[in-house]
């Protein structure tokens, strides 16, 4: 794998650099922003180049280092190549990307080798950090349409409703169909008042009206990752939210991994600082928690069903485990 850094001022622009130079084949690995720049770092299938990044012969350090680590034929008895060959067929089976998967099995090699058993070794790997700002007042919900913001919305303020909180809705929602009605129902529901925002200034304001509520969840219109002006938006809502709001990706379960690599990338710009991840009940989210692993971004809750507030628990290593071993 060849690594490279695009660099522009702007997500999509640095997008267009790496679909001109590379093709539509290459690998997001990581993307940054420093002051209004924008840095994308992609990696390709391509013969060794002189003068490549560390990162790239890091990358083929871990793939080797599978082979070593879960050979064809093991020993008889040597229970922890069983168990990591049985890891990485479920990581290969969930569509996790190679690199990730290597790096998730060498590092969990590593804790059995110390006695632990694998879906401990393996809780422990997953251990990424709590959500940044998890006691934020103001929380947006962004991500993709269809994977479950508003739901989510809804089971988070029945959790705050249930622990006694003060809890307020706001709507931003202006694209989709009976979103705003919607939120009125569930507003309705769990006895809370509901907003509706169009604007950013609109938002400000709702937010000053609400400023009794001890919890502020604001449901936003969801916008794919090509989709510059809708992700544009987003981050001028993000930013009237003002800095101290949290900012949490909902993502489905059932995307696969370069989709999931397009989504990290693109909904990089409003930094969010946690992530919920729906529809386990249909898929058990190898790729998200791969992306989300190597990223470093937290996972505070995770969804397995439509029914309010039930089908909501909080993201512990060891239920991301157990998500990861499932066949």
């Amino acid at each position: 794998m060849r690594v490279r850094r695009f660099s522009a001022p702007g997500l999509q622009a640095a997008l267009r650099q790496v679909k001109a130079t590379l093709g539509p084949e290459a690998v997001i690995l990581e993307t940054t922003e420093a002051d209004g720049v924008v840095t994308v770092t992609v990696g390709v299938d391509e013969d060794d180049a002189p003068g490549q990044h560390d990162v790239a012969r890091e990358a083929r350090h871990l793939v080797d280092t599978v082979g070593e680590l879960v050979p064809e034929r093991t020993r008889d008895g040597d229970a922890h190549h069983v168990e990591l060959r049985a890891l990485h067929r479920a990581l290969a089976g969930h569509g996790v990307d190679g690199v990730l998967a290597a790096a998730l099995v060498r590092e969990t090699a590593a804790l059995l080798a110390g006695g632990r058993s694998l879906d401990a070794a393996l809780a422990t790997v997953l251990g990424v950090p709590a959500p940044a700002r998890p006691h934020a007042r103001v929380r947006l919900l962004v991500g993709p349409p269809g994977d479950g913001k508003t739901t989510t919305l809804a089971k988070l303020a029945a959790h705050e409703r249930r622990a006694g909180r003060r809890v307020a809705l706001v709507g931003t929602d202006t694209y989709r169909v009976g979103a705003g009605a919607e939120l009125d129902t569930f507003g309705r529901a769990l006895g809370v008042p509901v907003a509706h925002a169009e604007t950013p200034a609109e938002l400000s304001r709702a937010l000053h009206a609400h400023r009794d509520a001890e919890c502020v969840f604001v449901d936003t219109a969801g916008a794919c990752a090509g989709q510059a002006q809708a992700l544009a938006e987003l981050r001028a809502l993000a930013d009237a939210a003002g800095a101290d709001a949290g900012r949490t990706l909902v993502a489905s379960a059932s995307t696969a991994y370069s989709a999931a690599s397009q989504i990290c990338l693109a909904f990089g710009i409003l930094a969010p600082d946690a992530c919920v991840l729906t529809k386990l009940d249909a898929a058990p989210a190898g790729p998200w928690l791969a992306l989300l692993w190597r990223q470093g971004l937290g996972i505070s809750h995770v969804t397995a069903g439509r029914r309010i507030p039930d089908d909501l628990e909080p993201a512990t290593p060891q239920r991301l485990a157990r998500c990861l071993l499932a066949a």
